[in-house]
């Protein structure tokens, strides 16, 4: 196998439009949120990678801007060695990131999985072994806002009955960001009486509560509506076993975390703590592909659901392959974001609501690597910051 011979790191951004993160409101906290009017450039990550003998692997999404360093230093690890050597590039580069974790290395691992992919003439599901050439999807929304997207529970109730129309048969609530523990427990009953029995909802309350008993009431509102699962409800930001343990012992739904405890051994030990009943994996922030299915397998060995956090490409082919899982999750979308991937492709793949087919389902791309082309164009009018990592940086 021939060696990787250079790798370019490309910081840039993508234009978004009536979506702003509001610093002033303590409750939003720097969110990304509803914003009428407002125009924002959100930054995303290229990784490409180039082997000796001309194979090229790539990978892009969205990324917050201290990804991309954690990118460089894991490319001056991948350069020089063979390419197929996932497995060593992934143990050397975790340890060079102590002690923190090494999101960069999502970017790293991900291209050189399509790269053997693109070398081998295979999609990453025909490697995983997968299955399935499309996959059942749920809509989830972006958290309530108070300017007219979804400010009341008959506003998101009329957004994903429309949707119901539409074939979907699954939909997850993010809550309102000030935690009224009344209003989410009233919308959380409503939401089942208008969509009906035979609907799959969930509630992603995106760590709202401030107190275990706050959630605990708004659990067991979930748990009464037949909710399918209740997922990171507490402060701060979901990362401690104990607490999330006194929720799944007073309620009688399946609680769902680790979507912020990075990693597969942090997510194994959340779980044997009794923290959750289902885990979460990311490929841009659990290492990437590699990360995700020592996750998944760890999972799927003990009979535990791993459910895929957001939209992706690479999220599809995990699906594809995966066993424990229950579907895909086309995320933080609303009236006024019908996809909330980043538009960078240009083979006509996207995550917009009207993708959606009839079945409730979305195709998995078939073909090689990650099956996925980028608008080069547009990604090199709106550079951030570009660096080559060759065998001279190392």
């Amino acid at each position: 196998m021939a060696r990787i011979d250079r790798v370019e790191v490309t910081s840039f951004s993508v234009e978004l439009r009536d979506f702003a993160r509001r610093y002033t409101d303590d409750a939003v906290a720097g969110s990304l949120v509803y914003s009428p009017g407002a125009l924002t450039r959100r930054p995303a990550l290229l990784t490409r990678i180039h082997t000796e003998d001309g194979h090229v692997g790539e990978f892009a999404y969205w990324a917050r801007p201290d990804t991309v360093e954690q990118a460089i230093d894991a490319a001056r690890i991948a350069v020089g060695r063979h390419w197929h050597s996932r497995e060593q590039i992934y143990r050397v580069a975790r340890r060079q990131a102590r002690p923190k974790h090494s999101y960069g290395l999502s970017w790293i691992d991900n291209a050189l999985w399509d790269l053997a992919g693109k070398a081998w003439g295979a999609s990453l599901t025909e490697m995983l072994g997968g299955f399935r050439t499309t996959i059942p999807c749920y809509v989830s929304c972006h958290n309530g806002d108070r300017l007219g997207s979804l400010s009341t529970k008959e506003s998101v109730a009329e957004f994903f009955g429309g949707l119901q129309h539409q074939g979907v048969r699954g939909f997850k609530m993010h809550s309102w960001h000030e935690g009224d523990k009344w209003e989410e427990a009233e919308n959380v009953a409503y939401l089942r009486s208008v969509l009906g029995d035979r609907t799959e909802l969930m509630l992603d309350p995106a760590c709202v509560f401030d107190s275990v008993s706050d959630a605990i009431f708004v659990g067991k509102a979930a748990q009464d509506a037949g909710f399918k699962w209740y997922e990171d409800p507490l402060r701060p930001l979901g990362v401690g076993a104990f607490p999330h343990k006194q929720l799944r012992e007073a309620l009688d739904i399946p609680i769902l975390q680790t979507e912020h405890v990075p990693g597969p051994e942090a997510k194994a030990d959340f779980l044997l703590g009794g923290g959750t009943d289902l885990l979460r994996v990311d490929a841009q922030l659990d290492l990437g592909v590699t990360g995700c299915l020592r996750t998944i397998k760890f999972a799927e060995a003990l009979g535990v659901n791993v459910e895929v956090h957001g939209p992706s490409p690479v999220h599809r082919h995990l699906i594809a392959a995966m066993q424990n899982t229950t579907w895909y999750e086309i995320a933080n979308t609303s009236p006024a974001m019908s996809d909330p991937s980043p538009a960078i492709y240009t083979c006509g793949y996207d995550d917009d609501l009207a993708s959606i087919a009839a079945d409730g389902t979305v195709a998995v791309p078939s073909g090689p690597g990650i099956g996925v082309e980028y608008d080069t164009e547009l990604i090199e009018k709106q550079i951030l910051r570009s660096q080559t990592v060759t065998a001279s940086d190392v």
